[in-house]
């Protein structure tokens, strides 16, 4: 067992025979939180049956065969608890939070229901129904709409190109014995990760698992491998969606080869001082100056097999639309030329070690950001965010410009309510 420093109390990590990787941290609190993540997200899926990864998330709180439908939610309910589940492309999570009264009962079922669902075909029937209205909800979304170009257009033949939630044949394609093999391949120990934070004694935590995890044994198959990012070619295309009450700007560039944490908060840096606030570069200029966007934001999306940093833009007139990329292109190519002044980069970086602290407040908060370090497999730098943020200087952001935000975008995405010319 080891011992990540991290600012309040040691996080202990341990890998138990039955190949579960834990995380805990005991923390003096009135909730516990107890998070397990499942690396088989959306790029684990069979191509045919795009979506299966995000059926089988709502499928596992159908219950148990000790736990029939609606049991589960009334134990964690009852006991003033609640519960919620999550997937992206390279992981799903399960999260309860209850109190440390109650956590033995709150993390015996959820180890039930992941490990021993009931996939039962009427089930099935049902929850498809609920997902296919998810679906259709999310296409008339204009946001979600261009996202979805953006990632075919980055991720063109990638695992990651798929939409998370699938497509209304790929769902019809998925049976309850398509369920039962996905999960058979990827719900083991060996391919989990158990995040618990709160008052609850290693001792304690210890003798239950040893209870409730499955004993280790050959799975049908490996954890899901990550292949590498495809190359992108550069791509400006106008897409018209009726519904959009506003027209929307994308600049992307696809973030390959990172190796570390530390590059991703930089790149968050950059971004946080281009439309971090009113004060930032484009938010002032754009926005409060010159009133051609309604809103404007950059931000880093990392994942294990690389990333995306990506501006976007809410217009407040389309036919500004030229004029809005010229200013655009200026403050990239000032980022690629200049140093931002040493106030700029304070102010950043006060915003951002704010927001981490207003994100680790809570039990639940704290196992969701640790699990997501795990994940990436950067846990022990993650405990280093506030240090390594601090030593940021202006030399290393225009490095980091350099490297990876040149002026033009590798991808533009032009979504207007306009009938295209």
């Amino acid at each position: 067992m080891s011992q990540l420093l991290c600012p309040t109390t040691p996080i202990q990590t341990m890998t138990l025979a039955s190949g579960l990787q834990v995380v805990y941290q005991y923390v003096p609190a009135a909730v516990v939180a107890i998070d397990f993540w499942v690396r088989a997200g959306a790029a684990a899926e069979p191509e045919d049956y795009n979506g299966v990864a995000h059926a089988l998330e709502h499928m596992v709180f159908r219950g148990s065969a000790d736990l029939p439908p609606g049991a589960f939610d009334q134990l964690i309910e009852g006991h003033g608890g609640m519960t919620n589940a999550a997937t992206s492309q390279d992981y799903v999570h399960y999260y309860v939070l209850t109190s440390p009264e109650h956590w033995r009962e709150a993390l015996t079922a959820l180890a039930d229901i992941l490990f021993r669902p009931d996939l039962d075909g009427s089930e099935w029937q049902r929850e498809r129904a609920v997902i296919l209205e998810e679906l259709r909800q999310a296409e008339d979304h204009p946001d979600w709409v261009g996202q979805r170009q953006l990632w075919q257009y980055c991720y063109a033949g990638h695992p990651y190109e798929r939409p998370i939630l699938g497509t209304a044949a790929s769902l019809a394609r998925i049976t309850p014995e398509v369920l039962q093999h996905f999960h058979r391949q990827y719900y083991h120990p060996g391919n989990m990760t158990l995040v618990v934070v709160g008052a609850i004694p290693w001792e304690a935590l210890m003798a239950v698992l040893a209870q409730v995890c499955p004993v280790a044994e050959a799975a049908d198959s490996a954890p899901a491998g990550v292949c590498p990012l495809p190359k992108v070619t550069p791509a400006y295309s106008r897409l018209h969606v009726p519904q959009a009450e506003q027209g929307r700007l994308w600049w992307v560039w696809p973030v390959t080869g990172v190796g570390d944490a530390a590059t991703g908060w930089g790149l968050d840096l950059l971004a946080t001082i281009l439309t971090g606030g009113r004060l930032a570069r484009l938010t002032q200029r754009l926005r409060e100056e010159l009133g051609w966007v309604q809103d404007i934001d950059c931000h880093y999306h990392q994942q294990v097999a690389g990333g995306m940093w990506q501006m976007t833009a809410w217009l407040s007139d389309d036919r500004r639309v030229e004029q809005v990329e010229a200013v655009l292109e200026q403050e990239l190519m000032a980022l690629q030329t200049e140093l931002v002044s040493r106030e700029e980069l304070r102010r950043a970086q006060r915003q951002l070690l704010h927001a981490y602290t207003f994100g680790t407040e809570t039990p639940q908060q704290m196992a969701q950001v640790y699990g997501y370090y795990h994940a990436m497999g950067w846990l022990e730098q993650g405990m280093q965010y506030t240090q390594r943020l601090t030593q940021f200087c202006p030399e290393d952001l225009r490095t980091l410009a350099q490297m990876y935000l040149p002026p033009q975008p590798v991808v533009r995405l032009w979504l207007t309510p306009a009938e295209l010319g």
